[in-house]
């Protein structure tokens, strides 16, 4: 299994995505997070639940939530990328995650084997023809 899909794994170590583990809609305002956190952190906190393994584990999942949706960088990674955007953020930066999606993206293998399986357009560079009047760039042609 790659190393990629473990650490996705760990980051969401039930499957649940931050927002539910803070009881929460997608998007959540700051306030509201800030809010859920702490009633959750209450109720969960290890000092209230002693001898309690189960809450403390949950109380550590609430942290790690808390800590990724207060940041601003990290919320939007995560509200486009989901755990692997985090995970590639921690190890690359914003930058690299951005790198990495666009890499993979439908568009840019396509301009690398000039046509996109998952398009009816397919970029013909060598089809001087179809260029516009003066114009360097190839225009895209439908197949």
């Amino acid at each position: 299994m790659p190393r990629a899909y473990e650490a996705t794994q760990r980051l969401s170590k039930d499957g649940k995505s931050l927002y539910a583990v803070l009881e929460l809609r997608k998007g959540a305002q700051p306030e509201e997070i800030k809010k859920a956190y702490r009633k959750l952190a209450l109720q969960y906190h290890p000092d209230k639940n002693p001898g309690n393994s189960q809450a403390a584990e949950f109380f550590k999942d609430i942290n790690a939530a808390h800590a990724v949706l207060t940041d601003p960088t990290k919320k939007k990674i995560y509200d486009r990328h989901g755990s692997l955007g985090l995970y590639l953020y921690d190890h690359f930066g914003e930058e690299g995650v951005r790198t990495y999606f666009i890499v993979n993206s439908c568009w840019f293998k396509g301009m690398a084997q000039e046509e996109c399986p998952l398009s009816l357009l397919t970029l013909s560079p060598l089809d001087t023809s179809k260029r516009e009047a003066g114009s360097p760039v190839p225009t895209l042609t439908q197949i």
